[in-house]
């Protein structure tokens, strides 16, 4: 069996770690987990973003009183050039709103009655839209003329804007601190998600969390598992699977034809022929399997246990290992042909083999 290295440490989900390896940065949690620290993120990102634009737009409208009340009060303090042309302005479309406003009132005051009242309702419908639309145009213009006066004159101090002036600045300093906080969430989100494509599609190559395993190897090091390998002073087994062994086996034949003629012999039914047999041998090639067991990767060799035939190879024997879909190919020295080891994980195993041989002194 193999050690589970899929599942995330016992501390990963509060908090969990990040592992530079050289395919790129890897989090300590399974593809489920990292899944859900993604929308996590994600989710985090949304909620300060909605918070910070409801905070920007408190600061607004605080901004804009501030305003109202500087310009209802312009000869108690000291205008710019620039912000008592702003004031006027804002005086003037102050002035239109408060005469829209009384014809409104005007409107809503009339009682029409009867037939001619009807037409009467009519007619004051369409003048309120018209009105209502007139006003919603003059407060959009108004409202941030009002917080600019209020921003270009943060030196005008009076009993009735200090206090909105300093809520205003107090929600605009935590809406830039909840922008931030998301635009730093939002990117982690983004790293992780790419980090879950990556892994995702070594999962559906390797057919395990590939990164993954890298990851907590370099942080952890590999787990111990129950091996029937009687193991050596400093010995470790990670990976016992099962597995059957096989080896190719060469089969000769011969093929061709023969020439000449035959002719019986006495009355028995046999024939003697005289002339040549032409032919060729063929060797033909078949794997064989020779025992079932167990496959064994431990920090020093690759090794097989079967009922009646085992396998050691030492890592620094093996010139090279080959990787099949349903096994493993371990070429030996001095060996032409190789031992092969029929197992349901064969890149899992050949992964642990090079991590081995890459942690091995050089």
């Amino acid at each position: 069996m193999a050690a589970d290295l899929t599942s995330a440490p016992p501390d990963a989900a509060s908090s969990p770690q990040v592992v530079d390896t050289e395919g790129g940065p890897v989090t300590l949690l399974d593809l489920a987990g990292l899944g859900a620290h993604v929308k996590a993120h994600e989710l985090e990102a949304d909620k300060d973003t909605e918070q910070a634009t409801s905070l920007r737009a408190l600061a607004e409208d605080l901004w804009a009183q501030v305003g109202s009340a500087l310009a209802t009060k312009v000869s108690q303090w000291s205008a710019s050039a620039q912000v008592a042309e702003l004031t006027q302005q804002a005086i003037a479309l102050s002035g239109k709103l408060a005469t829209d406003d009384s014809e409104l009132e005007s409107i809503h005051a009339k009682d029409h009655g009867g037939i001619s009242g009807l037409a009467g309702k009519l007619g004051g419908w369409n003048e309120t839209r018209k009105l209502s639309s007139e006003r919603a145009e003059l407060e959009s213009q108004l409202h941030p003329l009002l917080a600019q006066i209020a921003r270009q004159s943060p030196q005008v101090s009076m009993p009735e804007v200090d206090s909105i002036r300093g809520q205003a600045v107090a929600a605009e300093a935590q809406a830039q601190e909840l922008e931030q906080h998301a635009a730093s969430v939002s990117t982690a989100a983004s790293a992780n998600n790419e980090e879950l494509k990556r892994r995702t599609d070594a999962l559906g190559e390797m057919g395990f969390d590939a990164p993954y395993v890298a990851a907590y190897l370099k942080t952890y090091g590999p787990q111990d598992v129950d091996s029937p390998l009687i193991l050596k002073r400093g010995e470790r087994a990670c990976l016992v699977a099962p597995a059957t062994l096989a080896r190719n086996q060469t089969r000769r034949q011969w093929v061709g034809g023969s020439q000449g003629f035959s002719f019986p012999i006495g009355h028995t039914g046999i024939r003697y022929r005289v002339g040549s047999f032409h032919g060729h041998p063929i060797e033909q090639q078949s794997l064989t399997k020779l025992d079932s067991g167990s496959l064994v990767i431990t920090n020093q060799r690759l090794a097989f246990i079967g009922q009646v035939k085992s396998t050691s190879v030492p890592f620094v024997k093996l010139l090279h290992v080959e990787s099949y879909s349903d096994g493993l190919a371990a070429f030996l020295e001095g060996r032409e042909n190789p031992d092969f080891y029929l197992t349901a994980q064969p890149k899992y195993a050949l992964f642990m083999i090079n991590w081995f041989l890459s942690q091995a002194p050089h």
